[in-house]
């Protein structure tokens, strides 16, 4: 099992952050890009200039919709539907479920019975960063090799919440 920290405020101000592992130490920085097509964010190693995720905006008719990439590899789609009143998620990859609150990063992930990661939005000191408690998103991945696939996907949530039009 995997824990993921990002500073809150850094991800409300802009969409260029860290990503910090369980030990505080930074693993994945993020960089948005506009471009004709859409908002994109990209996801690369830290001290690094290579890519190894991205989240790109794609075109719907009546929703926002966002694909999610790791690798090389396109995993699957995900699209915000505000037609009844509250944010219904339309999660296209690997028979995932969302259950909770995507719009406030406090959700659980599931295929089927079994529950492959969760995200929280708390007070947290992230270990070895700034002396203050500050809010923070935690993602916690239950298969490690699913991590950054993880990670792409709780941003392509957080995408599709801060881009609807």
């Amino acid at each position: 099992m995997q824990r993921f920290f990002i500073k809150a405020s850094d991800v409300e101000e802009k969409d260029s952050f860290q990503v910090f592992n369980s030990s505080g130490k930074p693993v994945y920085y993020t960089k948005d890009d506009f471009l004709p097509a859409g908002h994109r964010i990209k996801i690369f190693l830290t001290d690094t200039i290579n890519e190894v995720a991205y989240v790109q905006e794609k075109a719907g008719l009546f929703r926002n919709k966002f694909e999610f990439c790791a690798r090389g590899d396109l995993f699957g789609t995900v699209e915000r539907d505000d037609r009844f009143g509250r944010p219904e998620y339309d999660i296209d990859f690997n028979d995932w479920l969302i259950e909770g609150e995507g719009f406030a990063w406090n959700y659980n992930i599931w295929k089927g019975r079994l529950k492959v990661m969760s995200v929280r939005n708390q007070p947290y000191l992230i270990p070895g960063q700034a002396l203050n408690i500050t809010d923070t998103y935690i993602i916690q991945v239950d298969n490690d090799p699913d991590a950054l696939i993880s990670i792409a996907f709780a941003l392509a949530i957080y995408a599709s919440n801060k881009y609807r039009y």
